[in-house]
């Protein structure tokens, strides 16, 4: 690898319940390279087997952004050649996988310039919380990319397909206003309340039923994306799990002792 795949981070954090994964390419405002995708994706991946994780929070590292986009010098062939641009689709497409089918809720916590690759991470996790000072982009139109099937089908889900096709086509910026009205985000906090109160609700999201949370996750992927019988099938089975699973009965001790429930995902 050259240096410049080289450069920029991935590294991830626990508090409690709560994994933050951080992406760190300042210099470039997180810009991500090809060992960057790699990594995110390697991340996600490891923390769906840790039991003590319960929700997983995805940011960007300093003041500027949460990520700006695709690292560019990544990207030309004359520098790396026609391979590694399929190697970083590759890649590309591995990371957000797995976060699109993580069992855990993914949040992403967005300030500053969330631009093209940005705006893919963001929309494939579960919720997306912003601070007042964030902007969204797809700027591909104005460089000449193509943006993949499978980030336009994350981009409808999230926004619709009039919107979708305003930011492919207009590659327009769009302020923190004007992400939550058209549901890019789902709320936006002034500055100066961002961290406590986005990360508030990762840690309020870590103390639900996880069988719960994930049945919802399956139920919503096979009414919006499978659309199949089975898919159907395994959503109600994952709902069946819940009412039959211990933290159902802890849930309704809970209640009844009005008290915080404890649940363990049994």
């Amino acid at each position: 690898m050259t240096g410049q795949e080289n450069a920029g981070s991935v590294h991830v954090t626990r508090a409690g319940a709560v994994a933050q994964i951080t992406i760190d390419h300042q210099a470039k405002r997180n810009a991500m390279t090809l060992a960057m995708w790699q990594r995110l994706g390697q991340a996600v991946r490891a923390l769906e087997f840790e039991d003590g994780v319960r929700a997983i929070v995805l940011r960007g590292a300093g003041p500027d952004a949460f990520v700006s986009g695709a690292d560019i010098s990544a990207l030309d062939p004359a520098l790396h050649g026609n391979h590694a641009d399929q190697s970083y689709e590759g890649a590309t497409k591995h990371a957000l996988d797995a976060i699109r089918i993580s069992t855990k809720p993914t949040i992403a916590l967005i300030h500053g310039f969330c631009f093209g690759a940005g705006v893919a991470i963001a929309t494939a996790c579960d919720l997306r919380y912003a601070r007042d000072d964030a902007k969204f982009s797809i700027p591909a139109a104005k460089l000449g990319f193509g943006y993949a099937v499978h980030l336009v089908d994350d981009l409808m889900k999230v926004v619709g397909p009039a919107r979708a096709k305003e930011m492919l086509i207009a590659a327009r910026r769009y302020d923190a206003a004007e992400a939550e009205t058209m549901g890019l985000v789902h709320k936006v906090f002034a500055a100066s309340d961002f961290e406590d109160g986005a990360l508030d609700i990762a840690s309020d999201v870590a103390e639900h039923a996880p069988l719960t949370m994930r049945a919802a996750k399956v139920a919503v992927a096979a009414l919006t994306e499978h659309k199949s019988s089975s898919a159907l099938t395994d959503a109600d089975r994952a709902v069946a799990t819940c009412f039959s699973s211990k933290d159902a009965t802890e849930g309704r001790t809970a209640f009844a002792e009005k008290r915080k429930p404890q649940f363990t995902g049994h």
